[in-house]
């Protein structure tokens, strides 16, 4: 699972939501939603508009997504316990 971790960087950077859009012209809705439930909702974002918020943020694409490997437990039983 991919998560967009902009939340994270915006506390590092003592900012808000609301001055990453005044800098970056990006709407503060679509900022909002990045945000809400650790980026979990972010379906795609352009490069263009990555490239914006890096800019704002002096970071790098790296610093803004994290991947998490989704470990599931199967219950299904292991072929050495059948």
């Amino acid at each position: 699972m991919i998560r967009f971790t902009l939340e994270e960087m915006l506390k590092k950077r003592e900012m808000s939501m609301y001055a990453l859009s005044k800098s970056s012209g990006i709407r503060p809705n679509t900022i909002s939603q990045w945000v809400t439930n650790e980026g979990v909702d972010v379906k795609s974002i352009t490069i263009e508009t990555l490239d914006r918020v890096c800019s704002v943020l002096n970071c790098q694409p790296g610093d803004l997504i994290k991947y998490i490997t989704n470990v599931k437990e199967s219950t299904e039983p292991k072929k050495e316990d059948r």
